[in-house]
């Protein structure tokens, strides 16, 4: 028996083992390499230039968060449009095209701290230009412009008190242009859009609106910028600001219970710098430049009117167990009557009624509080009274008191919340 299998091929028969062919070099030279790397980065580069770009760019356009052009048309024609951008927060640019198109008889000018003045409570075309002015030298500059663009009958400026400390400007003589926004197809705002998705304040489907458009779930018409968009967050036709999310609950307030303002007063930073030692009043440098914005205005014929904004019954009484740090707040009312200038000082909202629950945040007094403010400078200026419309003024703060908003269905149909959680009892429109 056979254990093994022999070939019956003869040895002349067999076929000649086979060579290994020659495998090709497994491992480019390090040159080979990178030439392939940096030519297949360089494809999708551009494929992600003739793809995305455009796309972004389509996606900016839809949204509106660069249609200042747009907004200001929709919103000078009567249409109750909101231009909330999420691109820039620095909005003069677009507050000067809004004002060269509506050209009010009165408008307010300011910080964020005026933004809550509303047209409804003014029988003149009015306009809100708050946020224009962080400083007296923006302010200066940015009246400057107004002026070249239309003369208003009336002005009321609102000042914060951080404004007269060299700790925050340090040359208020000093010409500045008016500060400008960055609403155009940039590189920066390009990024945006992508940048908002990857850290979770876009979703998805906002991503792709512009494509869902054909079917009904694109961006909402009359909201222009990812924040009207989203939560009804921007400026009205008027100007002012309506702070949406926040009263409706839609979201957690950046200053929930005003614990971010509470530690400024604590630390004494930002706006709420301590002054300097040997310091007993605001900075006679700063008085004198206000002194001049004002009779600059005086001089050209416009009502002046002044105010000192408020600050929240919590935070103020904060600054007052340190006031002594404080005196370019407390003695500021005084050192400006001073210089000629009549003011009439905000800065307790318990001297005109209000509280807490009409507040934003812990400086941000809401549109009850700022109804308010309007009816007490009535009362102190009648010369304002042939702009105000007092029935609607006196009708909004006896329905809505403890409310940081007037309800506005063209707003939102949502109603104002406790958001603060300060046991403020809110009722339903």
């Amino acid at each position: 028996m056979r254990l093994f299998r022999t070939s019956s091929t003869s040895p002349e028969e067999r076929p000649e083992p086979k060579t290994p062919r020659a495998l090709p070099a497994r491992n480019l030279s390090d040159a080979a390499y990178l030439r392939r790397y940096f030519k297949t980065l360089l494809a999708l580069s551009l494929l992600g230039l003739v793809l995305v770009l455009p796309y972004t760019w389509w996606w900016l356009y839809e949204s509106g968060d660069v249609a200042v052009e747009r907004a200001v048309e929709a919103q000078a024609e009567g249409e109750f449009a909101l231009f909330g951008s999420g691109v820039s927060q620095d909005f003069v640019d677009y507050k000067l095209r809004l004002y060269a198109a509506v050209k009010p008889d009165i408008t307010a000018v300011g910080s964020s701290r005026v933004m809550q003045f509303r047209a409804a409570y003014f029988r003149k075309p009015f306009l809100n230009m708050g946020g224009v002015a962080g400083n007296l030298a923006v302010l200066r500059s940015t009246l400057d412009a107004m002026l070249r663009i239309h003369k208003p009958q009336a002005v009321i400026l609102g000042l914060d008190f951080w404004w007269f400390m060299p700790q925050w400007e340090a040359r208020p003589f000093e010409e500045v242009p008016p500060t400008s926004g960055s609403y155009n197809y940039g590189f920066e705002s390009l990024k945006k859009p992508w940048s908002w998705l990857l850290d979770g304040k876009l979703s998805p489907a906002e991503s792709a609106a512009p494509l869902l458009s054909p079917f009904g779930h694109g961006f909402r018409a009359g909201r222009y910028g990812i924040m009207a968009q989203q939560t009804d967050d921007g400026f009205g036709p008027d100007g002012s600001w309506y702070y949406t999310a926040d009263i409706t609950g839609q979201k957690r307030p950046f200053d929930y219970q005003f614990s971010d303002t509470l530690s400024q007063v604590r630390h004494g930073i930002k706006a709420f710098y301590r002054a300097k030692p040997g310091q007993t009043g605001p900075s006679e440098e700063h008085l004198d430049a206000f002194a001049e914005i004002y009779c600059r205005l005086k001089a050209r014929g416009i009502q002046t009117f002044v105010f000192i904004a408020p600050l929240s019954e919590r935070v103020l009484t904060a600054m007052r167990e340190h006031e002594r740090d404080y005196p370019h707040l407390f003695a500021l009312r005084d050192a400006l009557l001073a210089r000629g200038i009549d003011v009439l000082d905000c800065t307790d909202p318990r001297a005109f009624a209000s509280d807490d629950c009409e507040f934003i945040d812990g400086f941000h007094g809401g549109e009850v509080t700022y109804a308010r403010i309007l009816r007490a400078m009535a009362d102190r200026w009648p010369a304002l009274l042939s702009y105000v419309n007092m029935e609607r003024l006196n009708a909004a703060i006896r329905d809505w008191q403890g409310h940081a908003l007037v309800p506005d269905e063209r707003l939102t149909s949502l109603p104002e919340t406790d958001f603060m959680h300060f046991g403020c009892s809110k009722r339903q429109p």
